[in-house]
């Protein structure tokens, strides 16, 4: 057995050198001493690091933002004797508000076992990996410190479903502010009956209805008779969110990007909730698109790919770098075939103003409008966030704050509805209550 600890060398080097000076001098008193360095080296060989067993009790797999989470730790000692630390690491973005995320444990002949909690409160999005480790120590420090972590729990934080009741969004098919009226023209068949109808040419065989076809030729028609269902999902809507890493304007937890993805969040909940049709396009981030569709799948789709968003850092150039001009002209089908309301969600800044013009001109340029468009534009105004030591940086963020809605009023001269929201005047859902022709 080799030991790399420093004290295992120093008693051996000890009993040699006491040993040696009591033969020489002839000395029964240092030869009998010498032995006490001996027996503390063979008695911490036979003693060896503790083996802990340990558990992590009582945490869920998911919480909403903001809510409080008891962590609770627990196991035993099996065996060796000396001194251990449990911990259990905490990510960044969490805070503890009570207890301590470590405790130490000495352990000596008996096995001994320990519980330990603490409450931490989730500060944002994601998923976390909450690791639970321990560090022992031999009570003689002959072995060398042992640590170890292992993955214990997976946590998931997820938005506070929003309190959106309704929105007054520009809807191109209909001017009904109300999601519940609003039909969508296209999309699968549903199994609610409608009506019976004359055939059209494309109509599916399975929907023919042949007895009341048989009634029909009866009386010289020489079509079938078909049956009309409703259509699945009402008006499409499509987003459009800026994941562009430069928009980390704020805090580690407050920012721009943080934000962006909690509104669309948001807003995915709302209308397929309502029963629309809602595809998504992610641009600045590898152009992640998710199709047209309905229901509780599309948003858990949508939820789990914004809780993972990982945006590159800063200042790196790479191939994805299209801008939302790019991703307009990569989603023009989606944008063609069932004309849906456009919702961009971004931050406009003096770099990114002309590349948004250029794409609402092509947004509006496929629609040929021949009405109000379609489009809103969620305007994310995030220097009020920021953190400021003097008068001089108040000042600027005031003027980034109206050069940013300079650049919005540009997009409403097309036409675009555009929301300039503040966080810090109030929450997202607030603000889309009020939405309308803003102008």
């Amino acid at each position: 057995m080799t030991f790399v600890a420093k004290e295992a060398g120093f008693l051996l080097k000890g009993f040699t050198i006491i040993f040696f000076s009591g033969f020489l001098l002839a000395n029964s008193i240092l030869i009998c001493a010498s032995f006490i360095p001996l027996f503390v080296y063979l008695l911490g060989v036979f003693s060896t690091n503790p083996e802990v067993q340990i558990k992590k009790t009582d945490l869920p797999s998911s919480v909403r933002l903001g809510e409080t989470v008891k962590v609770r730790i627990t196991g035993k000692i099996a065996s060796g004797l000396g001194a251990t630390v449990i911990y259990d690491e905490v990510p960044e973005p969490f805070q503890l508000i009570e207890g301590n995320n470590y405790q130490i444990v000495s352990k000596r002949f008996k096995e001994k076992a320990f519980d330990f909690s603490y409450r931490i409160k989730c500060t944002k999005c994601g998923n976390y990996r909450l690791g639970t480790g321990w560090e022992t120590k031999h009570v003689l420090g002959l072995y060398p410190t042992k640590a170890s972590i292992k993955e214990t729990a997976q946590l998931k934080v997820i938005p506070r479903l929003p309190r959106i009741r309704r929105m007054k969004l520009p809807m191109r098919t209909t001017q009904r502010v109300r999601p519940g009226e609003a039909i969508a023209k296209i999309g699968p068949l549903s199994t609610d009956f409608k009506q019976i109808r004359d055939y059209f040419s494309g109509d599916p065989f399975r929907i023919i209805n042949w007895k009341a076809s048989a009634r029909a030729a009866g009386w010289g028609k020489l079509y079938p008779m078909v049956n009309e269902y409703e259509r699945e999902g009402k008006l499409a809507i499509w987003l459009f969110l800026d994941a562009n890493p430069a928009l980390r304007i704020g805090t580690s937890v407050e920012n721009v990007l943080e934000y962006s993805m909690k509104t669309a969040y948001s807003i995915a909940y709302y209308f397929l909730s309502k029963g629309y049709i809602l595809g998504l396009y992610i641009y600045n981030h590898r152009g992640e698109t998710f199709h047209f569709d309905v229901g509780k799948k599309q948003f858990m789709k949508i939820a789990n790919s914004l809780l993972e968003l990982t945006p590159r850092k800063a200042g790196l150039q790479v191939s994805w770098d299209e801008g939302f001009s790019k991703a307009v002209e990569r989603n023009r089908k989606f944008v063609m075939m069932q004309s849906p309301g456009v919702i961009v969600i971004t931050h406009i800044t003096s770099s990114n103003s002309g590349d948004l013009l250029n794409g609402m001109k092509k947004i509006l340029a496929y629609k040929r409008r021949k009405r109000k468009p379609n489009i809103l534009t969620i305007n994310i105004l995030p220097y009020d966030i920021l953190p400021k030591v003097n008068s001089w940086e108040i000042f600027a963020a005031k003027m980034l704050d109206v050069a940013s809605k300079d650049f919005s009023n540009q997009l409403r001269d097309l036409g675009v509805t555009v929301l300039d929201w503040n966080p810090e005047e109030g929450n997202v859902e607030t603000a889309l209550s009020r939405t309308t022709w803003l102008r």
